[in-house]
């Protein structure tokens, strides 16, 4: 790293040097750590940074921007520690909190445009729910249909689980539509464990859904009209899945931080 020191001062490559060996953060135009309020940056705190920001910000075309790093660490990382308050700890997690959820919503309902602060993306997303809902409703029907005629029982359950799985989804979204109603009453903190735990009930039912569907078709278990069914829904699982796995990992991080 010597020899791409410069002599000047005043000269930032933007560069950093992550020392994987020594642990710290080093910037490559000074040859020195990196320190924010007095603390040695770690390695370890620019990979969870990447990671964060690179899930959150999804307009930058893979450009990760200095300042969306260092906001970062200001308010997540060890460096914050004794820099933020309470109150402007849990004001932060509210902004990460809201932000990652609502582009997470507009994800899931297919919503395009660029705001999520007007009343077309409200209805949007309200409509959205309701097609959820009376899918949701369908798969309670045949649920019901299944346990009246002494269905095969994995089958019952996997069709329930799908039925399960659109109303975990409806209530993520409502949840979200909800976050800007009364904000000074609202607690942060339970809101993102709510979100944290809607996002791995998610994962686990789709877990689920997979092994019993498995097992079925290996036993030669579904009729072809639920076959159809099942294919029709199957490949939205597996989107709606990606997604949530990667909100339970953003807000997840966020969470460990805020517990800190």
């Amino acid at each position: 790293m010597k020899e791409y020191k410069s002599d000047k001062e005043s000269m930032c490559y933007l560069l950093m040097y992550l020392d994987r060996l020594g642990g710290l953060c080093h910037c490559i135009s000074q040859g020195q750590k990196i320190v924010i309020n007095k603390k040695s940056i770690k390695a370890a705190e620019i990979d969870s940074a990447l990671q964060f920001v690179t899930s959150t910000d999804r307009d930058r075309d893979g450009v990760v921007c200095s300042d969306c790093l260092y906001k970062y660490l200001r308010t997540l990382g060890e460096v914050s520690e004794g820099f933020l308050t309470d109150a402007e700890r849990e004001e932060m997690v509210a902004s990460y909190v809201r932000d990652v959820s609502v582009r997470m919503a507009a994800e899931l309902s297919g919503y395009s445009s660029n705001g999520f602060s007007d009343k077309k993306y409200e209805e949007h997303v309200r409509l959205y729910i309701k097609k959820l809902n009376q899918t949701r409703s369908q798969w309670a029907a045949l649920t019901l249909k299944l346990r009246e005629k002494n269905g095969d029982k994995t089958l019952t359950e996997l069709v329930d689980h799908y039925r399960a799985l659109y109303r975990l989804e409806s209530v993520f979204l409502f949840q979200v539509l909800s976050l800007d109603d009364n904000p000074d009453e609202s607690d942060s903190l339970g809101t993102l464990r709510f979100m944290v735990g809607i996002s791995e009930k998610v994962i686990q039912l789709s877990d689920m859904i997979r092994e019993k569907t498995h097992d079925l078709l290996e036993r030669e278990a579904i009729s072809e009209d639920i076959q159809k069914s099942l294919r029709k829904h199957s490949e939205k699982r597996k989107e709606t899945e990606y997604k949530f796995s990667n909100l339970a990992k953003v807000l997840g991080e966020i969470s460990a931080h805020s517990d800190s």
